[in-house]
């Protein structure tokens, strides 16, 4: 298989199955995606409704977008094309204020969103490769992992090109980015032909001179998600082999030192996000999402019950490709769907600390990774 259509793959399986090789969450989904805060509502639809200004944001694989809906209004929603070539696979998406990076994988390009008016603005691109995870250091600069070139690369928003030209080399297959103690870092997964040729590594990358400043290795293999919680502490999804439990390596990103490693996770656990109580929410296509308490390093719901929506018909768990938390607790849960078991895809929402399902909202086909935030 080339890799292309390997990539290809992964975009409908999750960042961490395999289109990173390739998430992020969004992520997601997203990692280093510190908003800012404004001194005044959003206008329009960024401002949610009455009693609830927050929007949640969801990158579809399926149908290539970005799909916003009001919290307070959850079937009001927005929808943010990316482009219709194939090559266009996006599965995470970093924030800064009113702006969303998007990799689009095979495309080898990022696309700059601006959120205010629902669309594109700009497309940065490599010469290329496989675009996967993003981060911004700042408010007009990103940073974008090519996990087929191996490079990190970083543009301007007002730049006058659209060329990403000014890169730095670092382990094989970098998949997601994240931004802690004034250094940009990128997560590879170390492989070799999409197989894991040593434990993963994460690369601290200096934002100005594009340095390599120093790296520590995962305690895992095939690392493909990321997340900063409010310890300052780096949080790293070892997705492994897919057959076996995934890990959690904790890592200091100030010392650039491991220290320590949460085992086991879900079986390809992938996708992570962290809320601001120091809740990590931890998903994947195999056990759904399970709930680690950054700040006792103990479950609240852990690989043997996690938080999930059940099928009718066996009562067995539905996966989940990311999951995060409103400002209120409350969780928000993708779920890609599966045409050959006829479950259409949902964002599944559930109550706070009893994680009891409550709703569920159609945001698209093929939604990845997710975040919530208030504009």
């Amino acid at each position: 298989m080339s890799r292309n259509s390997t990539s290809a793959l992964r975009s409908l399986l999750g960042r961490w199955s395999r289109l990173a090789l390739i998430t992020t969450t969004i992520g997601v989904a997203a990692c280093g995606d510190d908003a800012i805060t404004e001194p005044t509502p959003a206008p329009g639809f960024l401002g949610g409704v009455a009693g609830n200004r927050e929007i949640g944001i969801v990158v579809n694989s399926g149908t290539k977008s970005l799909t916003l809906f009001q919290l307070g209004a959850p079937t009001v929603t927005q929808q943010i094309p990316l482009g219709s070539s194939a090559t266009v696979t996006p599965v995470g998406f970093s924030l800064r204020g009113r702006r969303a990076a998007v990799p689009l994988g095979n495309a080898a390009s990022v696309a700059l969103v601006d959120l205010s008016t629902s669309s594109v603005s700009r497309f940065f691109t490599f010469p290329s490769g496989n675009t996967t995870g993003s981060v911004w250091s700042n408010d007009t600069t990103v940073f974008a992992a090519n996990t087929a070139t191996n490079r990190v690369g970083r543009f301007y928003v007002n730049q006058t090109g659209t060329d990403i030209t000014s890169s730095v080399e670092v382990a094989p297959s970098p998949t997601a980015m994240a931004f802690a103690a004034g250094r940009v870092l990128a997560v590879s997964g170390n492989l070799a032909n999409f197989v894991p040729v040593g434990e993963g590594v994460v690369t601290a990358i200096n934002p100005v001179t594009m340095a390599v400043i120093a790296t520590v290795q995962t305690g895992g293999t095939n690392p493909t998600e990321a997340a900063v919680g409010p310890d300052g502490l780096l949080y790293v999804v070892n997705t492994g082999n897919y057959v076996t439990p995934a890990s959690m390596a904790i890592i200091d990103p100030s010392s650039m030192q491991r220290v320590a490693l949460i085992s086991p996770l879900s079986v390809g656990a992938g996708h992570i996000a962290i809320d601001a109580a120091g809740l990590a929410y931890i998903s994947s296509f195999s056990d759904a999402t399970v709930v680690f308490n950054t700040r006792t390093r103990t479950w609240v719901r852990g690989p043997d019950n996690p938080v999930c929506a059940r099928r009718a018909a066996s009562n067995t768990c539905r996966g989940a490709a990311s999951a995060t938390a409103a400002g209120s607790g409350v969780m928000y849960q993708t779920f890609f769907g599966s045409a050959a078991q006829g479950l259409a895809p949902y964002v599944f929402v559930y109550d706070k600390d009893t994680f009891v399902l409550r709703d569920s909202i159609a945001v698209g086909n093929g939604p990845m990774s997710i975040t919530v935030r208030t504009f």
